[in-house]
């Protein structure tokens, strides 16, 4: 399951979803923002899912709007895949 639904081509806005509602059931793994990550955001979500589309859920999941707010040493929590995917389908509008 991906926050790209492929059997009918629907990308799915992130903006749209209360990410303050979710719960971090499974955990998290700690990441610490590296300089090469401010520049390359999508390399986040690629170290832990193989996958850069996580990007804007994990930004957002920690607070970040923008994601040229990141700074170095900064720590951000990524959820288990499972999870979060489960969260973004049912909480969609």
């Amino acid at each position: 399951m991906t926050i790209l639904d492929e059997t009918v081509e629907t990308i799915y806005d992130p903006t749209t979803i209360n990410w303050s509602t979710f719960l971090w059931q499974q955990g998290y793994y700690k990441h610490y923002v590296s300089e090469t990550d401010i520049m390359k955001p999508y390399n986040i979500p690629f170290t832990y899912y193989n996958d850069v589309q996580y990007e804007d859920a994990i930004l957002l999941l920690n607070g970040i709007e923008n994601p040229w707010d990141l700074f170095p040493g900064a720590m951000l929590k990524i959820p288990k895949l499972e999870e979060l995917d489960k969260f973004v389908l049912d909480n969609l509008k």
